[in-house]
C-alpha cells in the first residue's frame, strides 16, 4: 500500500497519461527501517521494479541509484514512519475523478468502523 495509494500522486485519463512518467513518479520510493528492508528482500526500493518488474531484488539499490542521477527530479519519496502510515491506511483509498482520492469514510461513513478505529488508535507523531 505504501508504494501506490500515496494521496499526492495524480492519477491520469488516457490522453494525459505517459508511461515513462508514470513508472518513475506514479509510486513511492520508500526508506524503511533495515531490518523491514531486509524481510521484504527492497521491495521499499520500489520505482525500479515498476520501470522493469526484471530487475532481481540484488539490483534494485544500484537500479534506484542511477535512477535518482538521472531522473531525481521526478521521484517520489518518503520515509517510514507512523504517520504515513496512519494516512496511508485512513486516508487514501478510493479514486474519484475531481478529487483524486477521497477516504473510505467520506464515502461510507456506515461502513468505515475499521479505519474510525485506525484514526482513533494510530499514534500522530512521524
Amino acid at each position: 500500500m505504501v508504494h501506490h495509494t500515496a494521496p499526492h500522486i495524480p492519477f491520469r485519463n488516457s490522453q494525459e497519461w505517459n508511461a515513462a512518467q508514470a513508472q518513475l513518479n506514479g509510486t513511492v520510493h520508500c526508506d524503511y527501517p533495515k531490518w523491514i528492508e531486509i524481510l521484504c528482500h527492497d521491495i521499499n526500493v520500489h520505482i525500479p521494479h515498476h520501470i522493469s518488474p526484471r530487475i532481481p531484488s540484488y539490483n534494485l539499490r544500484a537500479a534506484h541509484k542511477s535512477i535518482e542521477e538521472n531522473w531525481g527530479k521526478y521521484l517520489n519519496e518518503a520515509s517510514w514512519n507512523w504517520r504515513l502510515m496512519k494516512t496511508i491506511m485512513t486516508v487514501c483509498h478510493v479514486y474519484d475523478k475531481e478529487q483524486n482520492y477521497v477516504a473510505f469514510d467520506e464515502l461510507a461513513p456506515e461502513d468505515s468502523r475499521p479505519i474510525a478505529f485506525l484514526k482513533e488508535s494510530m499514534p500522530d507523531y512521524a
